[in-house]
């Protein structure tokens, strides 16, 4: 059945492209591919991106993602940025605990520096990919948040968190939550 299901997705993809949809292939696949419900939600809402449009959201919460998946989505989002498809604005895959320091680190490793937003909300990180995010944020040309709340950071990452904050005014940076309140309307709102 899953087999069948996963066919009827790909053909129904393979419909009705534009050139941005040719290009967007390789992510639309690597989403299908994970066989994952909600992945493949997110491929069927990027079938939708057309001609003229010059930036993506890539949003894959609450999808259990891992190492694996990670991988293929993050080679797939070089190979659009490598055919200068549409820009990545923003990455959110946030409440895949099972991504870890190496997820998140192979996405990082492939994802344009242009990107504006990046989220890794309880995705299961320490230090080690908390140190990534720092690295690629001092690479990056166009960042506005970086939002990382509900990970396992030392005191020293979170000092390291707070210059990164302070030597870019005008960057967000929520490595830890700001109340019990503000986390639990976060789950509740952000699927």
């Amino acid at each position: 059945m899953k087999k069948l299901l996963g066919v009827i997705v790909l053909g129904l993809l393979w419909c009705s492209t534009s050139y941005a949809n040719i290009i967007m292939q390789d992510l639309i696949n690597a989403l299908v591919e994970t066989k994952k419900p909600k992945s493949i939600e997110v491929a069927n809402n990027l079938k939708s991106t057309g001609d003229n449009d010059k930036s993506y959201d890539l949003v894959i919460r609450k999808a259990n993602l891992n190492l694996e998946d990670a991988k293929k989505i993050a080679n797939a989002i070089n190979r659009v940025d490598q055919k200068k498809g549409p820009k990545l604005h923003t990455i959110s895959m946030s409440f895949n605990q099972d991504l870890k320091d190496d997820g998140v680190i192979a996405i990082l490793d492939q994802i344009p520096k242009t990107t504006s937003v990046i989220a890794f909300v309880e995705c299961g990180i320490t230090d080690k990919a908390g140190q990534a995010i720092i690295d690629w944020a001092f690479k990056a040309n166009n960042l506005d948040g970086i939002y990382i709340e509900g990970n396992t950071f030392s005191k020293i990452m979170e000092a390291k968190f707070e210059k990164l904050r302070i030597d870019n005014r005008n960057l967000t940076v929520l490595s830890e939550w700001a109340s019990e309140d503000f986390k639990e309307m976060v789950k509740k709102t952000f699927n």
